[in-house]
């Protein structure tokens, strides 16, 4: 008496199940490859994460194996075992898969869908202004691109024109604590940009520092004070009780949600304790929020009067009553419309010449050689 096979000759396969067999092929092939490509945000994760990781699978592949023989009589022809062992290993490549999509998504988003800052050139025929958009942090190639752009400007004879509220004793405790939410604006910049793996744009502009000392009256700022932004916010809430509630409203939600500083003192705790690989993870996750919070339509501010309507006006003001012919300024990207709306006001002959657009995050690169 001959002995009787479970296993199907090829020729016993009909159309449906060889199929079905050739997705199973597909799905496993491509699990596998999502598996390798997830390996290394798995290991360059904490030291207990591939512990937990593996530990979950096992646990989970009990009911992934019991569900799969329930649904497929081919699987209950198959040893328990040998079903338990291919749950396990499936479910450990879905789980690490789910674990580095985020990572990718993020990484995909900045290089794909980059930010971006415009540098614009106004002119109403007589007076030409150049407008650089600017981040308080963004990638070395950025910032290196606009100090060579100041530079040529500067030896082209153009006034250059900063960003910057001028502090003022009267000001400084109201500006800290209505728009800089009690803390230090530039500090909260640089541990930001430390997390992402990203450059503070004060940094570069030191290496203009020589020329700013010998010829201070080409670098201006031409930016209000601390003073002048309160009295401006002083003189709206008393006058426009719209701007006032919706101040208050805002003060109200921020209050709310707010979850003090705690989790920044954390996560400044976890970066000191981080190895270089779960520092680029974490910059990578970093750049990809970034790009994604502000490549958007940013939701209007019940501050904005203040923080750029007021400033624009002030500075289109002193645009307007400059005698230089050639200004090239340095200023958030934001404003950018408002000031050529203000500057229009002024004189109509006022327009956009010519407009480039500059990439601001990019994955910082990290090269390495040999001397032979």
């Amino acid at each position: 008496m001959s002995d009787t096979s479970f296993a199907a000759s090829p020729a016993s396969i009909n159309g449906a199940e060889r199929f079905r067999l050739r997705l199973s092929a597909v799905a496993w092939f491509v699990l596998f490859v999502a598996f390798l490509l997830g390996l290394p945000v798995l290991f360059g994760d904490w030291a207990w994460m591939p512990l937990i990781v593996v530990a979950l699978a096992l646990v989970l592949a009990f009911p992934v194996a019991w569900t799969v023989r329930r649904l497929f009589s081919g699987q209950r022809r198959q040893r328990w075992w040998t079903s338990y062992v291919k749950a396990a290993a499936g479910t450990l490549f879905v789980l690490t898969t789910l674990l580095a999509a985020p990572i990718y998504f993020l990484a995909l988003r900045t290089a794909l869908d980059p930010l971006t800052v415009p540098q614009a050139t106004l002119s109403n025929g007589t007076k030409t202004v150049v407008f650089q958009g600017m981040m308080h942090v963004g990638s070395e190639g950025f910032y290196k691109s606009v100090i060579y752009d100041l530079e040529k400007a500067l030896s082209d004879g153009d006034v250059i024109y900063y960003e910057g509220v001028v502090g003022d004793p009267e000001g400084d405790a109201w500006f800290s604590h209505t728009l800089a939410g009690g803390g230090d604006l530039s500090a909260n910049y640089e541990m930001l940009g430390n997390t992402c793996g990203l450059s503070f744009q004060l940094d570069y502009f030191q290496l203009l520092r020589a020329d700013m000392t010998a010829h201070p009256e080409r670098h201006i700022n031409a930016d209000v004070s601390t003073a002048d932004m309160m009295h401006e916010y002083e003189r709206m809430v008393s006058e426009d009780p719209a701007f006032a509630a919706a101040v208050e409203a805002e003060k109200s939600e921020s209050s709310s949600s707010d979850t003090g500083g705690g989790g920044i003192g954390q996560l400044l705790g976890l970066l000191q304790s981080a190895t270089p690989e779960q520092r680029s993870l974490i910059g990578t996750a970093c750049r990809g929020w970034v790009t994604m919070a502000l490549s958007g339509h940013e939701a209007p501010s019940a501050l904005d009067p203040v923080i750029l309507d007021f400033r624009n006006r002030k500075l289109a003001e002193r645009i307007i009553a400059d005698t230089h012919q050639n200004i090239y300024m340095t200023y958030g990207a934001r404003h950018l419309p408002g000031l050529l709306a203000d500057l229009k006001a002024s004189d109509p002959g006022w327009e956009i010449k010519s407009l480039k657009w500059m990439r601001t995050i990019d994955t910082p690169e990290d090269l390495s050689g040999a001397i032979d």
